[in-house]
């Protein structure tokens, strides 16, 4: 299998990193090398355009309440106690009890409906959040917008991996996990703007809702025309095209048109340890990213701003998310390792926290804000990009995806409760929580880098007591990762 540190993202580089690879040798020619390089432009500027700008809308949505809070919501709804934290937080036990059976899910619906229809649900279920006169129809709008919007994430990981080769999806990835960034710098500055505009028959925080339901709703109506199900029948490619990535795809066993859901893949997902540790990595650096998605705009109202000011600030530590993000993947490439380019980020990110805990002082309080803001989203970005360029089979990594997005994105469910207003404007409980959630995410990295490590170095000696001679084709696809060939990326 793929050995060694990513190589450079290039049709050269399939040749050299494939060689090595799932299912014997696969060369190239030179005419091919141009047509996957063509392919791989039209993916690009077709199906990652519309997955990251959809992506991009969600990150909207998701942090549109923590600006409609700012913005007069719980004055206008009486909001007690911990009212606006289970809103917060109620959102990720919805995505907990859906997420699991939707990448299943997707090898029954056809993917361009399931990926748009997400997005027309929870765009639908966001503009009804405006018309909510109580906490607990807040928190029942947010419990079914986690529910809706569930499909959507795990859905377009596993998409991408069965239209990329297998040492292209990590750049994809990263990508894909960046263009929340985008959508968290729009929506300071938007909200802000409905903030102070005012006016009308509704309040700010209703305005606020409604227009952001209304942009991801007139995205999710282009998913049906951008978006194809599998590479095999799409009609944008040339049949040189199709017969390529499919010879490609056949080679790395990710025909996903082809095959059908495998349940011993599901309960192998489900037993593998590696899988629990990427989803402890995945909870962990949750639980620090949604610092600043969840109360950004409330953390930076505490240090003497203004709300609308306080929204339009967001713009600027948002944007520190999406350079953390976007810089991920290359991080990697130039330490040579997922594993040490996480490692990196959780000691950045506990400096910021170590500040914040420090010091009583604003302008060290701001930047302690945009340190953790630019480190803490890279693991939860890259984790499970790592984790699929890690998986095989054609049902192991649509499951392992699931757990780990759906139990791992229970992290901001334990942040959401440890900001608390009494607790303004040091919040010394909720930054040593997730100070303590980022070393936790450090060890689960290190410890998950020494089990492949182990893994490899087992396989490489012979040691793997496994005869291929004795198994059937479906017997030897259903080892996925677990085949003697296959090396883990450290």
């Amino acid at each position: 299998m793929n050995r060694g540190p990513r190589r450079r993202d290039s049709v050269a580089s399939l040749t050299s990193v494939e060689r090595d690879g799932d299912a014997g040798k696969l060369a190239l020619s030179d005419d091919e090398e141009q047509t996957l390089s063509k392919y791989i432009r039209k993916c690009d500027r077709r199906l990652m355009f519309y997955l990251c700008m959809g992506y991009a809308t969600d990150s909207l949505n998701k942090m549109a309440l923590s600006n409609a809070k700012v913005a007069g919501l719980t004055q206008d709804l009486n909001l007690q106690g911990t009212d606006i934290n289970w809103a917060l937080g109620v959102y990720y036990l919805g995505c907990l009890l859906f997420q699991l059976p939707s990448n299943l899910v997707l090898k029954k619906v056809r993917p361009i409906y399931w990926l748009s229809g997400s997005m027309f649900c929870w765009s639908l279920v966001t503009m009804a959040t405006a018309f909510v006169r109580s906490a607990p129809e807040l928190i029942c709008c947010r419990f079914l917008f986690g529910a809706v919007q569930s499909g959507y994430l795990t859905g377009s990981l596993y998409y991408i991996s069965f239209w990329y080769p297998r040492h292209m999806v990590r750049r994809r990835m990263g990508f894909f996990f960046a263009s929340s960034g985008l959508g968290g710098i729009v929506v300071g500055p938007l909200c802000s703007a409905l903030t102070s505009a005012g006016g009308g028959k509704l309040q700010p925080w209703q305005y606020i809702f409604l227009v952001i339901g209304a942009i991801s709703l007139t995205w999710s109506f282009l998913g049906p025309i951008m978006l194809e199900d599998y590479p095999d029948k799409a009609q944008f490619l040339t049949d040189s095209e199709r017969q390529l990535i499919l010879r490609i795809m056949e080679q790395q066993n990710t025909v996903a048109s082809s095959q059908q859901v495998r349940v011993a893949q599901v309960k192998m997902a489900m037993a593998d340890p590696r899988v629990w540790l990427w989803t402890t990595i995945d909870f962990c650096a949750n639980a620090a990213t949604q610092v600043n998605g969840m109360f950004g705009p409330t953390i930076i109202e505490s240090q003497g701003y203004s709300p609308a000011v306080a929204q339009a600030l967001t713009a600027l530590t948002n944007f520190m998310a999406f350079s953390g993000m976007a810089s991920i993947a290359y991080i990697a490439r130039a330490v040579r390792g997922s594993s040490t380019a996480i490692a990196l980020s959780n000691f950045v990110t506990m400096a910021g926290f170590v500040m914040a805990l420090a010091s009583s002082s604003t302008a060290v309080h701001m930047t302690a804000l945009f340190l953790f803001s630019f480190a803490s989203p890279q693991p939860a970005a890259h984790g499970p990009a790592w984790e699929m360029a890690n998986l095989q089979g054609n049902t192991k990594p649509a499951m392992a995806a699931a757990i780990t997005a759906a139990f791992g994105g229970l992290g901001p469910l334990a942040t959401a409760f440890v900001y608390r207003d009494q607790d303004s404007p040091k919040y010394a409980l909720g930054h040593s929580v997730c100070l303590a959630m980022t070393v936790l995410c450090l060890v689960a990295t290190l410890v998950l880098r020494a089990v492949l490590a182990r893994e490899n170095s087992r396989r490489d000696q012979g040691r793997q007591s496994l005869d291929l001679m004795d198994l059937t084709e479906e017997q030897i696809q259903d080892l996925a990762d677990n085949h003697p060939d296959f090396r883990y990326r450290l």
